[in-house]
């Protein structure tokens, strides 16, 4: 199967990772990010150089999918934002600023391509984190990034309401610990296996798993 698909924060990490193995396999693919250099030259990728975070800047997405369908759109981009976030003086604009990244951009992504998404009777697929389950936090700490991604997983839950009648398929998915810059040397996963899992549940989904939050392998997380 192959189709067009955009994803967001594609210049490195899960981003690149993903428009990498779409492209290989066929896909079009449309690369958003801010760093448009980054990506020159990866065949079958049209690269869309623009700050997520700036609305005016979505608008032109909006704009350029207006006649066209997408049968897949990934909010990727995301940031951990500052490194003290233990209980303590945690800086407030940059945890508004993860919030404006990580929460309030995918909804304006979801919202402006609907349309397109809506032709494709596509899936709007949201990169989330283990570390948003509220049920599952027995460690605490970690406030600035786990409340952008607990926050944004009830983004996707509304929109998974209100996209349905469109016959669009909204979820949740957790890459996993993977090693990437926000990651770490540490993580057991490498972006190769963490993407090709993600691919394989993206796959398989069904308007019946609209709303939910799923690991790579597709297995439903906690909220």
């Amino acid at each position: 199967m192959t189709g067009v698909m955009l994803i967001t924060g594609a210049s490195r990490g899960l981003g690149r990772g993903f428009a990498e193995h779409y492209a290989a396999a066929g896909w079009r693919v449309h690369a958003v990010t801010r760093n448009g250099a980054a990506l020159a030259g990866l065949a079958g990728v049209e690269i869309h150089a623009l700050d997520i975070t700036d609305r005016k800047a979505i608008a032109t997405l909006r704009t350029r999918f207006a006649e066209e369908k997408l049968d897949l759109v990934v909010n990727n981009a995301g940031d951990w934002g500052p490194g003290a976030q233990d209980l303590g003086p945690i800086d407030a604009e940059a945890w508004m600023a993860v919030l404006r990244l990580n929460t309030l951009a995918p909804y304006y992504v979801g919202e402006a391509l609907a349309d397109p998404l809506a032709r494709g009777r596509g899936t709007l697929v949201t990169i989330s984190s283990g570390l948003a389950s509220i049920e599952d936090n027995r460690s605490g700490g970690d406030y600035v990034y786990r409340s952008s991604k607990a926050a944004v997983n009830m983004v996707v839950r509304s929109l998974a309401r209100d996209l349905a009648p469109r016959q669009i398929t909204v979820v949740a998915l957790s890459p996993g610990w993977v090693r990437t810059a926000m990651g770490g040397d540490q993580a057991p996963l490498s972006v190769e296996e963490s993407v090709a899992a993600m691919r394989r549940t993206i796959a398989g989904l069904t308007l019946k798993d609209s709303g939910k939050f799923l690991n790579p392998e597709g297995k439903t997380l906690p909220w």
